[in-house]
């Protein structure tokens, strides 16, 4: 049968598939369009920082757009404040202590990034603003600056805590980590408040804690901590006074008006002095007397003390001096009497003891064979010297063989280090006593020198028994020479000259 006219004019219709790799890849890029903006997404979130509330009973004209800072370092910013009833506190409730009703400002500050494992449960916050009042004085960069948010991180690891209760002050001052916290005894608390600095010859070596009624309520008690680098130089028999920021001096020549820093002349310090004949160094919750005035003679007090990176160094390496007692027996009017000398002596890990020539000689009138040399627990007969080395006043210093060794807990001194040659002019010299806290530091403006040694400035006081103390030079930790008591003063007899 042939086709008919009409279906040969009908064109045929030719199907066209559609590339199924074309479909894939257009689902390809919308995943990955969907995933990139899920990243920055989260990281616009993680870039703009935690929003955290801070409710407080008074705004003090805080605003939005000031910030938060801990340690001077903005660390967020305030986004919104707002009235609003407390989570923290029921509605109708009152607070006891200060008596506040109804609603509390509530502060909504976003953290910057890095600061949120810091802001944990128990941060105390509060807003820095100028306080003058009699006793206190804060927040004196607020009075031309704006005010902020302050901000001291609690104790707990919890930091995913959001809602936080502000304080109306700045919390009690906490002492740095080593110090030592000492009482002070006042019969009137005369304006001290915590943040009362404690001074030492005009420098800020510690601040006041707390003041509270003692218990019997017959006296004010002062909680100070005293700066870890600062500790050694409070002794057991340091005495303290109320420090003016203003004094007033009336002499030949006039009126004398003196003022100190802009706090201190606001609400003073606390001063403290160390007498000459110093004590030991205290610990925590040792107790001080605090006076009014000074005394004429605590102004006048000048002891050598090392504190900081000189004391640690002086209690690492010092050496430790040993009493030597040298006895004998000597015929007086026909009878057999006791004689002695102390002195001091160093022992070395050779097994040499040194010491000055007059502690280890018998007297001529010595009774034969009667002498007895002493040292940390240990006597002998025979104490011939092995060595003897000349002193730049015409003296000398004997070094001794131990014939037994005495049972101490200090290392022995390195002799072959300690008896080198001084390489250069001494800086800090170290006089060893019996112990290392009656060790005595001189630093290099204290002596001079001459053609029989070091000569101490009169101004130097020392008690007569460290009359032939061994010397030694801090900075290269060698012997430098031995003290010697003069009718002018002390001087320092030189083992080599310099």
């Amino acid at each position: 049968m042939e086709p008919s006219p009409i279906e040969e004019s009908v064109p045929l219709a030719v199907p066209i598939l559609k590339n199924p790799r074309r479909l894939s890849w257009l689902w390809i890029g919308t995943a990955l369009c969907g995933l990139l903006s899920l990243v920055l997404f989260v990281r616009a979130y993680q870039n703009e920082g935690e929003l955290i509330q801070i409710e407080f009973e008074e705004g003090h004209g805080l605003q939005p757009g000031e910030s938060l800072r801990y340690r001077g370092i903005d660390v967020g910013r305030v986004e919104k404040i707002a009235l609003q009833e407390s989570p923290l506190q029921a509605p109708s409730a009152e607070d006891s202590t200060t008596g506040h009703k109804g609603p509390k400002i509530q502060v909504s500050v976003r953290l910057n990034p890095s600061a949120r494992r810091i802001v944990t449960d128990g941060t105390s916050f509060w807003i820095a603003r100028p306080i003058v009042s009699f006793d206190s004085v804060r927040g004196l960069d607020t009075i031309v600056g704006p005010k902020y948010i302050a901000m001291e991180p609690g104790a707990s690891t919890k930091y995913n805590v959001k809602l936080f209760q502000g304080l109306e002050s700045a919390p009690p001052i906490r002492p740095k980590e080593g110090s030592v916290e000492i009482i002070l005894d006042s019969p009137k608390r005369y304006g001290l408040d915590s943040g009362t600095p404690i001074l030492h010859r005009g420098f800020h070596v510690g601040d006041v804690l707390a003041v509270s009624l003692a218990s019997d309520a017959r006296s004010v008690l002062v909680r100070c901590a005293i700066d870890p680098e600062y500790h050694e130089l409070v002794r057991s028999n340091s005495k303290f006074w109320l420090r003016s920021g203003w004094r007033v001096n009336l002499g030949i020549t006039g009126l004398k008006l003196e003022a100190d820093s802009l706090s201190e002349v606001l609400y003073g310090g606390i001063e403290f002095a160390t007498p000459n004949s110093k004590g030991k160094v205290v610990g925590t919750g040792a107790h001080f007397m605090l006076y009014e005035k000074p005394e004429e003679e605590w102004n006048e007090w000048k002891p050598s003390l090392p504190y900081g990176a000189i004391w640690d160094k002086l209690q690492r390496q010092s050496p430790v001096s040993y009493r030597t007692s040298l006895v004998w027996k000597q015929n007086s009017f026909g009878f057999a009497v006791t004689k002695q000398k102390l002195g001091w002596g160093l022992l070395l890990d050779d097994g040499m003891l040194l010491c000055r020539e007059d502690f280890a000689t018998l007297s001529k009138s010595a009774i034969e064979k009667s002498g007895q040399l002493e040292v940390a627990g240990v006597s002998q007969a025979t104490f011939e010297p092995i060595e003897s080395l000349p002193l730049s006043d015409g003296s000398k210093v004997l070094g001794i063989r131990l014939t037994a060794q005495p049972s101490i807990s200090e290392p022995l001194l390195d002799s072959q280090e300690f008896l080198k040659p001084i390489e250069s002019a001494p800086q800090d010299l170290l006089i060893i006593g019996s112990e290392t806290d009656r060790s005595i530091l001189v630093d290099s403006n204290r002596f001079e020198k001459n053609d029989r040694g070091l000569r101490l400035e009169e101004a130097i006081e020392l008690p007569d028994e460290l009359d032939g103390a061994f010397v030694v030079d801090v900075q290269q930790g060698r012997w430098l020479g031995v003290l010697r008591r003069e009718s002018r003063g002390w001087l320092i007899a030189l083992r080599a000259p310099l």
